[in-house]
């Protein structure tokens, strides 16, 4: 994020993003300048590079101009992505989306917070996601569960289990075995 002694903001992904904005608010209060909105806003528009800068620019200038509607874009822009992996990252990612939905006011939304993780997968985990039974698709609760058993907290070498939800709502356990 630093470049030459200079903050920079290259869109990255999520961590990036928060990195960024603490910096940025950070510098703003260290200059005394934490309540001025459009001060920061311009602060962090220099800051912007690579995508980001690409980004910021397709922005409408109202955005631009506003530090506070800035940030939340980017919070909704750089959202915590989960691409699968061990259970102690499927935990940080169920925390990030728990604490997007407390954020916006949505938690016992349960299908703006479903919809919203499901906006946050990518790569094997979308892959997964795409063949869950459509009720644990609609359902945080059951889909957190969901996660939890496909990305288990220290599981060993060797892919991890897959389920689906059978028609009983039971789970049913499906071992993928790889040949080495």
């Amino acid at each position: 994020m630093y470049y030459s002694g200079l903050l920079q903001f290259r869109g990255q992904d999520a961590t990036e993003c928060e990195d960024f904005i603490r910096a940025i608010s950070k510098h703003a209060f260290s200059q005394g300048k934490q309540r001025d909105d459009q001060w920061i806003a311009d602060l962090a528009a220099t800051c912007m590079a690579n995508e980001a800068l690409r980004w910021w620019g397709a922005l409408d200038e109202e955005v631009q101009g506003s530090w506070k509607l800035l940030r939340r874009a980017m919070l909704s822009k750089y959202r915590p992505m989960f691409y699968g992996g061990s259970g102690e990252e499927v935990e940080k990612f169920i925390r990030a989306v728990c604490d997007k939905a407390i954020d916006e006011g949505k938690q016992k939304d349960d299908e703006w917070i479903v919809a919203y993780a499901s906006s946050c997968l990518a790569g094997e985990a979308l892959r997964w996601y795409a063949h869950l039974d459509s009720d644990a698709q609609e359902n945080w609760k059951k889909l957190q569960q969901a996660l939890l058993i496909q990305y288990p907290r220290g599981a060993t070498a060797g892919p991890p289990p897959k389920y689906e939800l059978s028609s009983k709502k039971n789970l049913v356990f499906i071992l993928a075995f790889q040949s080495v």
